[in-house]
């Protein structure tokens, strides 16, 4: 098979293809834009890193969001901001689509926050158990202190 000749920089440049990536980089950046000015104005400024404008087509307005509680408190919200979209935005949106895509960012410190979150150690048990029971009544106290010296105890075997 015969090897198609290289495209010159004019035609690259003057494709179809170009202009339709260089339109939806500018509605892109429009739609950022007007979504931060939406939480903004609606006090929902916390959500803002959270979320991102994917596409406003005439029925929706798709938004990608990083975690399903950002998606739902967007959910809670979307009556306020479908309004604001309708009076901001050209096409006119109805309802809101949600996707949730965690950030790779956010996946790879999930392993790290479980491993910080690691079980008491039986020292901090103890610790715990005398704290409590300095807060007791009898008979409660004297268990406690018994059950403290028991985990105490098979510290040192």
């Amino acid at each position: 098979m015969a090897r198609r000749r290289p495209k010159k920089l004019d035609q690259l440049l003057g494709s179809q293809r170009l202009q339709q990536f260089a339109d939806y980089s500018e509605h892109y950046t429009q739609w950022q834009q007007l979504l931060r000015d939406c939480f903004s104005q609606l006090g929902l400024d916390e959500l803002a890193p959270h979320c991102e404008v994917i596409q406003l087509n005439a029925p929706s307005l798709t938004l990608k969001v990083s975690s399903a509680a950002v998606g739902q408190r967007i959910k809670t919200e979307q009556g306020r901001i479908i309004t604001y979209f309708q009076t901001h935005a050209t096409p006119v949106a109805d309802r809101i689509e949600i996707r949730i895509r965690p950030n790779r960012s956010q996946l790879s410190q999930a392993p790290q926050k479980a491993a910080a979150k690691q079980a008491p150690t039986e020292s901090d048990t103890v610790k715990k158990l005398r704290e409590q029971a300095a807060l007791c009544e009898e008979p409660l106290r004297s268990q406690l202190l018994a059950l403290a010296d028991k985990y105490s105890a098979d510290e040192t075997n």
